[in-house]
């Protein structure tokens, strides 16, 4: 039997937003410690969250998003290409495995901790 686990927990045992290592972890409590359901025990759980903090300039680049031509004319080939990407990674998520000190952040304060 093969076994797949999608988006497993960090093989180093640590918080992917701070860094902390189970051992130096708080576990989560019982409905409403931190969140709502009941996950007492646990030292990490998945979240998902966006790859990119959305900006106003990819904001008003994706409204205004008509062809790529017209586009590319307006912005230039370089700049077009770096909204385009950054367009893409504001709109996609991955999995975070997070402690219950990180689970609860604002994707600002997320961004802010994580690459600090």
């Amino acid at each position: 039997m093969v076994n797949i686990s999608i988006n497993p927990p960090p093989t180093d045992k640590c918080c992917e937003c701070c860094g902390k290592n189970i051992k130096e972890l708080k576990p989560f409590g019982k409905e409403g410690d931190p969140l709502v359901g009941n996950f007492e025990g646990a030292l990490l759980l998945k979240t998902f969250r966006t790859m990119a903090l959305e900006t106003k300039e990819v904001n008003d680049f994706d409204k205004t998003y008509t062809t790529e031509p017209e586009m590319i004319k307006k912005y230039g080939i370089e700049k077009y290409n770096e909204l385009l990407f950054r367009s893409q990674l504001e709109g996609t998520v991955e999995a975070s495995w997070e402690c219950r000190n990180c689970i609860i952040l604002s994707e600002e304060d997320y961004f802010k901790i994580k690459f600090k």
